[in-house]
């Protein structure tokens, strides 16, 4: 493990393959998913882009990057077996990559080093033009060739522009989150495949802030969690 120092702040975007609202979200990753695509049988995917706004890895500039994290999981995620794939963004300098891998492999530390001991098979960094664009209570992410989603937030009927948020929760990005709908989701990335265009699935979008001083004890994978 590194222990160089980092920090990355930005924007976030996720889609799942759940139908609104995750279970995960909010059952500490122990209930059963339903996913939206029927097709899509026993297992769930998530496609997860993070877009760096300020960040470094010791002197190395990460400023104006992204990555993207995909998993593809049993129903119930705490069961563990993942199969992961990471996107890196391909206007990375050979620096900039090096840092990315070990922050985005956990072994930097962080928020994606509890991540782990959950993942069975490891398909690999992948490169791409990593395409975040952000608009008002929209997200959407392209990297041609490997992934297209978007995520529209679910407004509160309080009509001030603002989608539900939910507080507290145990996700590697952050503890608070917005939700949203997907309003389409395609994957074709290490092994991985998943095509949704049914606007049914589940979305979140929000800001976050990383260090290399996260402990992966703050997110608990565990049954015995559950509320």
């Amino acid at each position: 493990m590194s222990d160089i120092e980092w920090k990355l702040s930005g924007q976030y975007a996720e889609n799942c393959s759940c139908v609104y609202l995750c279970p995960c979200i909010f059952t500490n990753s122990t209930a059963l998913s339903i996913p939206a695509t029927p097709e899509i049988g026993d297992h769930c995917v998530a496609a997860i882009a993070l877009n760096i706004v300020d960040g470094h890895f010791g002197d190395v500039s990460l400023n104006g990057l992204s990555f993207m994290i995909i998993l593809k999981t049993a129903l119930v995620m705490s069961e563990g077996g993942w199969t992961t794939a990471v996107i890196l963004d391909s206007k990375a300098n050979e620096d900039q990559r090096q840092a990315l891998e070990l922050i985005t492999t956990g072994q930097a530390g962080g928020p994606l080093s509890m991540l782990q001991p959950m993942i069975k098979d490891f398909t690999g960094v992948h490169y791409g033009d990593i395409q975040f664009h952000l608009e008002e209570n929209k997200r959407s992410v392209v990297v041609p060739g490997l992934i297209e989603i978007g995520v529209e937030g679910y407004l509160s009927r309080r009509q001030n522009g603002e989608p539900f948020y939910i507080d507290n929760v145990g996700h590697p990005v952050s503890s608070r989150l917005a939700l949203g709908l997907a309003t389409g989701s395609h994957v074709h990335v290490g092994g991985i495949d998943w095509d949704d265009d049914t606007k049914t699935n589940n979305g979140h979008f929000y800001s976050f802030d990383w260090s290399g001083a996260s402990k992966p004890t703050d997110y608990v994978f565990d049954k015995d969690s559950a509320a």
